[in-house]
């Protein structure tokens, strides 16, 4: 394998402008004209979970395994050497790469389109460089950790014509898409208020500000709570430490992120391989893991990226590690095609108020999901096992995702929704339609992850325990906060735009 540069020392070479063919399965230039050539994918973060991984880490494997369906898969990247080997033994024939600025500049004239199922903070950055070589992304949830990075993606794929799908498979299930066409449509009137919960982050990954992250804040804690066998749990901690970063490249996981030392927790992830959601560097939180799948299609009927102020509750966080619980108050306005609402969204066992919710009418609190969300209209509600609609409303007919054919031919009349995601996806870019994709940069993922990042800046300003943070303004006409120059907690700009190192481009 070529050597990988460090993220200080890599010497960030030109873009070579977009060539107007495509490439397909046999790696030479030339022009399709038949939808049934097959699209040349590389996956970055694409390693293959390998013993001792947390299960739910496997993101980026199924994410290019799916891709392989309807295309060839021609170049790899992971900056796990161990997870990269297990994936590269599925597809011998693909390169494999630590770097993904490397794959890029190398496989430019050989892919079409990229897999990127990397930790959030990574997304904007890989994607963005794709695109500018006009390749296709499938880019897993949320688009982007940051406001500006969302809205950058959605420059760019326009600039360049690109298609895009966000990985929130939920979207080819044909319930989300009439849910949000019927909602659009009045079935419940016109809606007053949403709520949406989770149980996230729970036991899932790190969270709070007591969150142990470095080898020395670990060992002073085992001394003063452990003293008798601190030296045998302090040796089992360095011995765990050096097996999870043995063949990984840090410097290549932090990637755009602030340098900090690895550390793999004592009972779980603390950052690779599935922790780092937990953190503001990192990760997006509860929101940014849980609400693609939870607000689909709300932001579809609604869209949630045009609020007039958000404010935030929280258990309290550090500026470093998530709270563990969060409230979030979205404020919307009267538009040309809705009245104004409010959305509010809870994590970490924090629930709405159920005498609020019976004077509702909604009363089955017995067995409350852990994850889940109610509608109330002036027409009707639904949740919690209600659902009162309008009469007499004309709802439109609905554009389901489209289903691949079996082998015979015939089209079942189920099918797995992660594949019908992906084969939305490879339609786009076959029929050179990108609004194909219902989790689109410019139409739909990209406004939701601004919506998202405009929570968590709220959530930012709510640093102090079981306190209301500071309100946040925004103007959905021209993308802004308002009140960004009044707003006095600090960090609050880089939340907004990230400031990438060395060897990294943004803008």
């Amino acid at each position: 394998m070529t050597h990988q540069p460090s993220r200080r020392n890599f010497l960030k070479t030109a873009a070579v402008a977009s060539v107007g063919y495509w490439v397909f399965a046999g790696l030479t230039p030339k022009v399709s004209a038949s939808p049934n050539e097959r699209v040349a994918f590389a996956g970055i973060g694409a390693g293959a979970r390998v013993q001792g991984d947390h299960p739910a880490s496997g993101k980026g494997e199924s994410d290019i395994r799916n891709a392989a369906r309807f295309g060839d898969v021609v170049a790899l990247c992971d900056v796990d050497k161990r997870r990269l080997a297990a994936v590269g033994a599925q597809y011998p024939r693909a390169k494999l790469y630590t770097d993904y600025r490397r794959l890029f500049d190398e496989q430019e004239k050989s892919i079409d389109a990229a897999t990127i199922s990397t930790p959030d903070h990574m997304h904007a950055p890989q994607a963005l460089m794709a695109m500018r070589m006009k390749k296709h992304v499938f880019i897993q949830k949320p688009l982007a950790r940051t406001l500006y990075e969302s809205q950058l993606i959605v420059k760019v794929a326009k600039e360049m014509g690109v298609c895009t799908q966000m990985g929130n498979q939920g979207s080819a299930n044909d319930n989300v898409r009439r849910d949000a066409v019927e909602m659009a449509a009045g079935v419940y009137g016109d809606i007053k208020e949403v709520h949406v919960w989770t149980d996230r982050p729970g036991t899932w990954w790190p969270h709070g500000p007591d969150t142990i992250k470095t080898m020395r804040a670990y060992e002073e804690k085992v001394r003063r709570e452990n003293p008798t066998d601190a030296a045998s749990r302090i040796a089992a901690m360095r011995e765990r430490t050096a097996e999870r970063i043995a063949g990984l490249d840090w410097d290549l996981w932090l990637g755009v992120a602030k340098n900090r030392e690895f550390f793999p927790g004592e009972e779980r992830d603390i950052y690779h391989i599935f922790g780092w959601r937990g953190w503001w560097d990192f990760g997006t939180g509860p929101m940014g893991d849980m609400a693609c799948h939870l607000i689909n299609q709300h932001m579809k009927a609604l869209d949630l990226s045009s609020c007039e102020s958000i404010v935030a509750w929280s258990s309290g966080h550090d500026f470093d590690a998530f709270p563990s619980a969060s409230e979030i108050v979205f404020e919307y306005p009267d538009t040309p095609t809705r009245k104004g609402f409010k959305f509010v969204w809870y994590d970490g066992g924090r629930l709405p108020n159920r005498e609020y919710l019976a004077a509702h009418g909604f009363s089955n609190f017995d067995n409350i999901r852990p994850s889940d969300s109610l509608i109330i209209g002036t027409d009707g509600i639904k949740g919690l096992g209600h659902d009162v609609r309008k009469a007499d409303v004309v709802v439109p007919e609905v554009e389901f995702a489209r289903r691949y054919p079996d082998p015979d031919g015939s089209i079942p009349e189920r099918q797995n929704a992660d594949i019908r995601h992906m084969f939305e996806f490879v339609s786009a870019i076959k029929e050179n339609k990108p609004e194909l994709c219902f989790s689109n940069a410019p139409d739909q993922s990209g406004p939701f992850s601004e919506a998202q990042a405009l929570g968590n800046i709220a959530l930012w300003t709510a640093s102090k325990p079981n306190e209301w943070g500071e309100k946040i303004l925004w103007d959905a006409t021209s993308r802004q906060i308002t009140n960004l120059a009044s707003l006095q907690t600090p960090g609050i700009a880089e939340l907004i735009k990230p400031v990438y190192p060395q060897g990294y481009t943004l803008d």
